[in-house]
């Protein structure tokens, strides 16, 4: 089981909601919630925010489920809009072939970079 199925099936037994119940007011099925409890289906991508406003999460509580999803996650997508320009497609590109290359220190960095904590 996956650090995000593990957060979520705590929540839903915690709340004493079974599987259906909780696959119900999801809008999935039961077979499908419970393959991404067990990791073997991908977590949508709107799938935290529903759960967060499902179980009324509050800050730290849905800072933990968002850190169990990139845990459990081995494969993302970088969104461009359709007027990113070409630069921005060849970055991304890049991007996502270099980064098991970068440093601890570059991903750092460019973790700050993207939280706004460096110019």
């Amino acid at each position: 089981m996956t650090p995000f199925g593990k957060a979520i099936r705590h929540h839903r037994i915690e709340h004493e909601m079974l599987l259906g119940e909780m696959a119900e007011v999801l809008g999935v099925s039961p077979s499908y919630l419970s393959q991404i409890e067990t990791g073997k289906k991908p977590i949508p991508g709107d799938m935290t925010a529903k759960i967060a406003g499902l179980f009324e999460l509050d800050g730290a509580a849905l800072s933990a489920l968002r850190e169990a999803e990139a845990a459990s996650t081995t494969e993302f997508k970088i969104r461009l809009g359709a007027a990113s320009s070409i630069k921005d497609r060849i970055i991304a590109n890049e991007f996502s072939h270099e980064f098991a290359r970068l440093t601890p220190e570059a991903k750092e960095r460019i973790q700050r970079i993207v939280r706004g904590e460096e110019g």
